[in-house]
């Protein structure tokens, strides 16, 4: 199977969780961090969802999955224990174009989640299409021994050097670009070398 892969731009955007598990918990956690909002819909959920529906940050509402629910968001993720109600969704999703993961069902997914590796701004997907999810998560727990902790500092290091960069820097866009990949060639070569030596 040949993917497209994205990093996807959601902050602000409606999205679905259905399902109250621990499963459910930790992809409501991975889109509040990038800054969705998310809805949550399972008759029961877990303390920590309880806590963020009590503390208002994300909406939950105490009942089953209603057809064609799905329609109405940006992004579903269904993650439910029960596999007519995730295909469900599934379907719902799709009639919509709406973009839909089934939790361990790849077949029953329009994209599927990477194992991620956060450093700072410096984000490190790693997958295998859905095939061995096992095996995505090792190697990410690979790479984060290898991406040292101070990486995402020097990435804002960088960042900021581009920006004065292109401030100061005159010339057509090609030429800025090979003038700057020159300054920061030895900077990124240090940083290489710091990540070799983990």
């Amino acid at each position: 199977m040949n993917l497209y892969p994205i990093f996807l731009k959601i902050e602000s955007s409606h999205c679905l969780v259905v399902g109250g598990g621990k499963v459910a918990e930790r992809k409501v956690e991975s889109l509040m961090q990038a800054g969705a909002r998310v809805t949550v819909v399972a008759p029961e959920v877990g303390a920590t969802l309880n806590a963020l529906a009590a503390a208002g940050r994300i909406e939950w509402r105490r009942q089953t999955y209603r057809s064609g629910e799905a329609g109405d968001y940006t992004l579903v993720i269904a993650a439910t224990d029960s596999t007519g109600v995730n295909r469900s969704v599934y379907r719902d999703a799709m009639q919509n174009r709406v973009l839909v993961n089934s939790v361990d069902d790849p077949e029953h997914c329009s994209f599927y989640v990477p194992a991620l590796v956060k450093r700072g701004q410096l984000l490190v997907a790693v997958s295998t299409s859905g095939a061995v999810p096992y095996f995505a998560r090792k190697l990410r727990q690979y790479l984060e021994t290898k991406l040292y902790p101070g990486i995402g500092h020097d990435l804002e290091r960088l960042k900021k050097l581009r920006s004065a960069f292109l401030r100061r820097t005159e010339g057509s866009r090609k030429e800025k670009k090979e003038q700057f990949e020159q300054l920061l060639k030895p900077e990124v070569e240090q940083i290489l070398k710091k990540v070799d030596k983990e």
